[in-house]
This record gives C-alpha cells, structure tokens and sequence, in this order.
C-alpha cells in the first residue's frame, strides 16, 4: 500500500502541514522534528531521492573522485585519505579515472550527476579557467563539487595542500644543515601545485643566502628522477642538496646515483614531495614533505556537506583553503661527518 503525508503523520504524532513543509524543505521546522519526519518517511519506505533529504538525514551519500589515476603509490594514498576521513561515517567514495577514457572531463561529471551522484572531488591539475568555468555552467550549483588542485586564479571553490609551505620547508631544512647550493628537480610546469613548490624554496634561498645552482625539468615520472642524475652528473655546477618535487623522482634520481658509487646525503642530500610509504623504506630513508590526506578528505568532506545542505542556494567564489603540510626529516638530507 502506498505511504502517505499521512501515515508519517501518525507515525511521528506531527501534523501533515508539517509533515509536508519538511518533507518539501520549505518553511520553517525544528531540526528535531525535521529529522524525526525524514526518519520515520526512510522506516516506511516513502519515496525520497537524496536531493529531497537534508544531507546529515540520508542514509548514504555517495561522492565521486575524479581524476586522472596513474599506477604507483601516489593515488592509493590520496584515496585511502579520502576513505580514512569517510570512517563512522554515511558518506561513500568511488574513484572515477579519466586516464584511458574517450569521454571529457564535463562528460564524466554529467554521466556521475545523472547516474544518482550527491557530490564529487575534483583532482585534475592540468583543468584550466575556461574547463573550471564551462564546468560549473554546464553542472549546475544542485550537484556539489570541490576541486582538490591548486589555480593561480582559483574559480571552482578549493582545499588543497599548502605546497608553497612544503617548498618552503625543505629549503628552510636545507639552511638549517648548512646547505648553500641548492638544485631542483622540477616537476609539470603547467601544474601549480610544481610551481608553488618551487617558488617555496626559491623564495626561502634567495632571503637566505643559498644559490639555486641547477634546475632539471620533468612530468613527476621515475625515469626522468633517473634523466635528472644523468644531468646532475655532467653538471659543472653541482648542488650540496637536491629538492625533488615527488617522491618518484627523489627514487629514481637516488637509484641511478647509487649505482654510480654516489653517497647520498653525504655527496649530495636528498629531500622529497608526497610522503609515501617508500620514503620509510627506502635506503637510504628520504626526507619528504608530509601532506596530511585524511586531513584534506575531512576538509573537503566538511565543506561538500555544507554545500548540500544549502542545495542550490550557493555559488562558487574561488574561495580557497590550504591544508599545511609537515616535514619527516630522515636520513637522506641530514648532514653526516
């Protein structure tokens, strides 16, 4: 038999104005009697759809993950943040790759949205200002997005990690060993989140007497860490110290050193972006910078459920939060002797 306004009605000892005002999400209701309404609508198996039902009342939330995933440690950790910060928790994720994908980005979003979707995380870096825009024109502001990625010009609301604070950790680490002359191997130069890194450091040894004396570009791979060493080994002007702006590149650069009878720190330090379970591993252990992912899912996690309580009634400022980042010092940058 078909549930009615009025067997909820009964069921919660409320009138069915009021039943209809909350089930409806118009007019004013205690928040008690609201979740006592939707409570007893989801026991009697009224018909509701998420979007009807206030965020903290559903019984599961559904949020996707978009990004461009790549084999390697990198996106099992982002994830596994995501999860951590979903524990005790209604909310579940679901990782989307566009990697090997024919659709865009704004197909992917759409065919997720129209496929029962509450929200998404947004973790493309290479997205540009006109995508951001075209995105959330063509979306709408009933479907709830954050991104996870860095912009100079943010237009889609964001929480990222502070990269610009990691870069500045490292080379404030470096001065403190007594490090002079510094090198980097830089990452995507149409990546932000490679250019703050950078800029962190830069910034930190020009105030402080240090010299940025050899730069090697790459896209983040492990075999251009490799390319790196086989550069810095022809370098007439070789750094005491090398920022590598990802782990993997920190791996490759040492590997290709060590077969090379390359001692490191003690013939060039080492320190690294991303702290992943192969810096504690690795032999030497590396110094990396600590982005915190758990920290940046319950960030975002937060903000997504504002966002869906308000629905439609919000829009995109280009409002950014950054999320600090730490340094585990270990044995690759530590001055030895």
């Amino acid at each position: 038999m078909k549930v009615t306004l009025k067997d909820i009605a009964e069921d919660t000892g409320l009138s069915i104005s009021t039943v209809s005002r909350a089930l409806s999400r118009t007019g004013t209701i205690s928040s008690k009697n609201e979740q006592k309404i939707f409570q007893s609508a989801q026991k009697l198996n009224y018909p509701l759809s998420n979007m009807d039902t206030p965020a903290r009342l559903r019984k599961s939330i559904y949020v996707a993950l978009i990004t461009r995933f790549h084999p390697g440690e990198f996106y099992a950790s982002f994830f596994d943040g995501f999860d951590n910060a979903s524990k005790n928790s209604n909310v579940n994720f679901g990782l989307f790759s566009l990697a090997n994908r024919k659709e865009s980005d704004l197909e992917m979003i759409l065919s997720l949205k129209n496929n029962l979707f509450d929200a998404a995380v947004i973790f493309l870096p290479s997205l540009t200002v006109n995508d951001y825009v075209e995105i959330i024109e063509k979306v709408g502001m009933d479907f709830p997005m954050i991104s996870a990625a860095p912009m100079a010009t943010p237009i889609m609301d964001t929480v990222a990690f502070d990269n610009y604070r990691g870069g500045h950790l490292v080379a404030r680490h470096f001065h403190e060993q007594g490090y002079k002359r510094l090198g980097i191997i830089l990452g995507p130069s149409d990546k932000m989140e490679a250019q703050l890194r950078r800029n962190g450091l830069t910034d930190y040894a020009e105030n402080n007497g240090m010299e940025i004396v050899w730069e090697y570009p790459t896209n983040y791979d492990l075999t251009e860490g490799q390319a790196a060493y086989d550069n810095f080994k022809v370098s007439k002007h070789k750094p005491e110290a090398i920022f590598c702006l990802n782990d993997a590149l920190a791996v490759g650069f040492m590997q290709r050193a060590f077969k090379d009878g390359i001692k490191i720190p003690r013939d060039v330090a080492v320190a690294s972006y991303d702290d992943l379970p192969i810096c504690q591993y690795h032999h030497p252990t590396i110094t990396s910078v600590h982005p915190d992912y758990t920290t940046l899912g319950q960030n975002i996690l937060k903000l997504l459920m504002d966002r869906m309580e308000l629905g439609a009634d919000t829009t995109h400022t280009g409002f950014t939060r950054l999320v600090p980042v730490t340094l585990n010092v270990r044995e690759s940058s530590v001055k030895t002797g």
